[in-house]
């Protein structure tokens, strides 16, 4: 019998990860919101997912697609969430009420947020839940249309953090057949300072505000916008990065290394420009995108508030917040989520880290 997982939510990354585990034999239960529903309505009616790309040419069909999250997750060991940041929190008060003792819960990715889930756990006294997180979604994908989904590539390495960080290992173990390019790093937090979106997506973004604008969708990402002050100041974001990183004692590794095709380079845009599939993105087509209204507020914006209740500065990764405010018309400090809502406020960096290690 088929290993049955669930998969929640119904864009880019939940058709991409719904399709995958599908065809590699696993049992898929897909589940979205039923005020978003209609956006999946032929996945709904043939239960049907067309792929094509670096994981394989298929048409799969999904074990189940449903609106009922507590029949989705129902008989389970692990649940995907692959929903944009701004639901984090909708979902684990959700689930929180129906996981059960034995579930793995991972977060595609977190930045941070598995804490949310955590800490809503906690306070509902969910035991024996593991809560893990992603730095990125496991695929570079994009929906070609409805029920179908382009996989331009898959992430090599993925990395894994794991609430509390003491069941990594057994986490991992149990998670490698479904994404073999995992590897663990030291908490949830080294995982979510690991998040590619927002080093390479929030510099292109407010450096190019005005020509995505215009272009309304018409401008590819990559090539037009990764020009090289673009990629030098992307690499200042990664070294405030690497020192947050680095004043926790946890390992890290420049953004380059993370992307780009089969050329190893300390250089952004040259890693970028070796791999084919970026020069293929377009867009954003407006400020409404994701890579600004997600990766400000809810990714740049949680590092440096932590950054900054641990004493390391931030300057470049501030201004970007700011100025991304200023662009948005809204303030990216306060929209997303805060070091309370992550339930770790007020807390020295050994508390901190004590807490990542047991949970409580």
């Amino acid at each position: 019998m088929a290993l049955k997982v669930a998969v929640l939510g119904g864009g880019n990354g939940g058709h991409a990860a719904a399709a995958d585990l599908t065809n590699r034999g696993f049992c898929v239960h897909m589940y979205e919101d039923a005020r978003f529903a209609g956006n999946l309505q032929k996945v709904f009616e043939t239960h049907e997912i067309t792929m094509a790309g670096a994981a394989g040419n298929a048409v799969v069909k999904i074990d189940m697609v449903t609106s009922d999250l507590k029949e989705a997750v129902e008989d389970v060991e692990f649940i995907f969430v692959a929903v944009p940041a701004f639901a984090h929190d909708v979902y684990a008060d959700k689930l929180s009420d129906i996981v059960k003792p034995g579930q793995t819960v991972v977060v595609l990715p977190g930045t941070f947020d598995s804490l949310i889930f955590w800490k809503k756990f906690q306070e509902k006294g969910v035991k024996d839940v593991v809560v893990a997180e992603t730095n990125t979604l496991p695929y570079a994908t994009r929906l070609q249309g409805p029920g179908s989904t382009l996989i331009m590539s898959l992430f090599n390495p993925l990395k894994l953090g794991v609430m509390p960080a003491c069941k990594t290992q057994e986490t991992l173990e149990k998670l490698r057949p479904f994404y073999p390019a995992l590897e663990a790093v030291e908490s949830v937090i080294a995982c979510g300072l690991s998040s590619l979106n927002p080093i390479i997506h929030v510099p292109g973004c407010i450096l190019n505000a005005g020509r995505i604008e215009y272009a309304k969708g018409e401008f590819f990402f990559y090539t037009e916008g990764f020009t090289p002050c673009v990629a030098r100041t992307t690499e200042a974001i990664d070294k405030e990065r690497i020192a947050l990183l680095d004043s926790f004692g946890y390992e890290s590794d420049i953004v380059a290394h993370g992307v780009g095709g089969s050329v190893v380079t300390d250089d952004i845009g040259e890693a970028i420009a070796s791999d084919p599939n970026f020069a293929k993105i377009k867009g954003p087509a407006d400020t409404g995108n994701r890579y600004y209204a997600e990766d400000i507020p809810y990714g740049l914006a949680p590092w440096a508030k932590l950054a900054h209740a641990m004493g390391v500065g931030v300057p470049v990764i501030d201004s970007m917040i700011t100025i991304g405010s200023a662009l948005l018309g809204y303030d990216c400090w306060e929209k997303g989520h805060s070091l309370q809502d992550l339930g770790i406020e007020g807390m020295t960096k050994e508390r901190l880290k004590e807490y990542l290690e047991t949970g409580c």
